[in-house]
């Protein structure tokens, strides 16, 4: 990636407080920021345009986010995307999910989970498949 490209984020989170206050801190440490307020959006979001990086709510209308991580980790072209998961559940996050934050959080936590996500190597993540649906 160029220099001068700034990193994409979707940020996908239903509360509206939460979600503007999340933009402002991500648009703030220079990411480019696409906000959805819904799983289908997300969806939507993604086929239109892959993010370097997802933050997800779990707890969504329409399509969860349940629904949205599997979604995206079932697919070739998304499955290497990095997902931080924000949520207020107890959610024991499968393994290709970066990190799990607990709500309420900092902003200032996000953005730092954010930028070691990134600056993971991706290497291992170059040649593994995508994984497969669970019934």
């Amino acid at each position: 990636m160029p220099s001068f490209e700034r990193p994409t984020v979707l940020l996908v989170e239903d509360d509206d407080a939460t979600r503007e206050m999340f933009d402002y801190a991500l648009r703030m440490a220079g990411f480019a920021v696409t906000p959805v307020r819904d799983g289908f959006a997300a969806l939507r979001s993604i086929e239109q345009q892959c993010p370097d990086i997802v933050v997800l709510d779990l707890d969504l209308p329409h399509v969860s986010g349940f629904d949205v991580h599997q979604e995206i980790v079932s697919h070739a072209e998304t499955c290497r995307i990095p997902i931080v998961v924000v949520t207020g559940t107890n959610w024991q996050a499968p393994s290709e999910v970066f990190r799990t934050l607990r709500k309420p959080i900092a902003s200032d936590i996000l953005v730092s989970t954010i930028e070691q996500a990134l600056a993971q190597p991706r290497e291992e993540l170059a040649n593994a498949p995508p994984r497969t649906r669970q019934p």
